[in-house]
């Protein structure tokens, strides 16, 4: 089975295709367009620039991920004397399907005149061969969900190929099904079964969680963040220090560094790390930090001694808090692995110091982790976990039209 994944949950424009055969599933292509210049005077994603930013992207996107996995060649120019009905007939419906968005619809349709000819009498070019379209639907910005859906939409009406909708949190930790991504690599589907029941953390700039998973495919969330995320707290305490958009590889950038005044040290609360719950809250964090900056004089402020030891602090306070709350859970569920996923996670040192303490408490469970370009939003991570789906919704029916963008949906 072979499907093209769609993912625009939030700023970046991504579109891959992934394969299940003879039990081993196999990345063909991955593209990733990246906003991180448009958003990064804002501090954080301003979601009106993302969506446009989608409508310009996804079929450049498209035709680059379809070209690398050798899937599209163009029609010859006489093709557009023999255009068929069928092809006028569908043109109409994606106008329909696009009416709102003048800009990807024209892109939309430019792209099928020149590489797709529905006629199925005088075909010019092989039909692009892929059995499904997978789109992430929730959760995420709704107006860049939206960007991505009704281009599935367009594509799978066309195409002639059913869609499944994709939760953006399962995505992640499908994502470790692929422990690094290459078009060669292939991970055997038999061992998946043996990792549970397991404890997910999903930890990104939008969310943080921790699920119970009994058995694949059943999900129960037994933990989430009150205020904050851990991402959305690792922006917000970089741009009070000043630091660039991203936050999070800027404070671990900082926290790598040494510092010429070894005794400076800064103390931070750890919110919620003694709780009896699960859940999560990160806003006192980046209130302590704001009160701490403001408290400083302004020499002290723009000082590299202070900004390395502030992001050092913020680093380890979010890295204690997340490891300990999933190693809580993972006890107390008894599970037999820990599944992580998420852009947070690709921070070297919480994947580091997550290892070290399974390994130092002799906890006999491993851990899993995606390879890093898999953790931060990605369509690998959302055809992967399509490809385990029984949700295939054909155009054909009234459920394919019933397919919607919600921004908060729970898995």
């Amino acid at each position: 089975m072979k499907i093209l994944a769609i993912d625009t949950s939030c700023d970046d424009t991504s579109i891959a295709i992934v394969e299940k055969k003879n039990n081993q599933i196999k990345v063909i292509s991955s593209v990733v367009s990246s906003q991180i210049q448009i958003h990064a005077p804002y501090g954080g994603v301003y979601p009106m620039l993302a969506k446009r930013a989608h409508q310009k992207n996804l079929v450049p996107v498209l035709t680059k991920a379809l070209k690398k996995a050798k899937l599209l060649n163009p029609l010859p120019k006489k093709s557009d004397a023999i255009r068929s009905d069928r092809s006028i007939l569908h043109q109409a419906e994606i106008h329909k399907i696009l009416e709102k968005d003048e800009v990807l619809r024209t892109l939309t349709i430019n792209f099928l005149n020149t590489y797709q000819n529905p006629n199925q009498k005088n075909t010019l070019t092989k039909k692009i061969k892929v059995d499904a379209i997978a789109i992430t639907n929730t959760p995420g910005l709704e107006p860049c969900l939206w960007q991505g859906i009704n281009f599935a939409k367009a594509l799978s009406l066309y195409w002639n190929v059913p869609l499944i909708p994709v939760n953006h949190i399962k995505a992640h930790l499908a994502a470790n099904f692929l422990q690094k991504i290459s078009c060669n690599f292939q991970f055997p589907i038999s061992n998946f079964q043996n990792l549970y029941p397991a404890i997910g953390l999903v930890a990104s700039g939008g969310h943080t969680e921790l699920i119970y998973m009994p058995k694949q495919g059943t999900y129960k969330i037994i933990g989430s963040t009150r205020d904050d995320a851990a991402g959305e707290c690792f922006d917000k305490t970089a741009r009070i220090l000043g630091l660039p958009y991203p936050g999070g590889p800027s404070l671990a950038s900082q926290a790598k560094l040494k510092m010429k005044n070894e005794k400076l040290k800064i103390e931070l609360p750890r919110p919620m790390i003694n709780s009896k719950d699960f859940d999560f809250s990160f806003s006192g964090l980046k209130t302590a930090v704001l009160y701490n900056f403001q408290s400083q004089k302004k020499s002290a402020q723009k000082s590299k001694d202070y900004k390395i030891a502030m992001a050092k602090e913020i680093q380890q306070a979010i890295i204690d808090v997340l490891i300990s709350k999933t190693l809580k859970a993972s006890e107390q569920f008894k599970v037999k692995s820990i599944v992580t996923g998420g852009g947070v996670m690709a921070n070297k040192e919480l994947r580091k110091q997550f290892k070290f303490k399974i390994k130092n408490l002799k906890l006999k469970i491993p851990f899993f982790v995606p390879k890093k370009s898999l953790c931060i939003d990605n369509a690998v991570m959302v055809g992967v976990k399509a490809l385990f789906s029984n949700q295939k919704v054909s155009h054909s029916s009234k459920a394919w039209q019933n397919i919607q963008a919600s921004g908060n949906l729970d898995i």
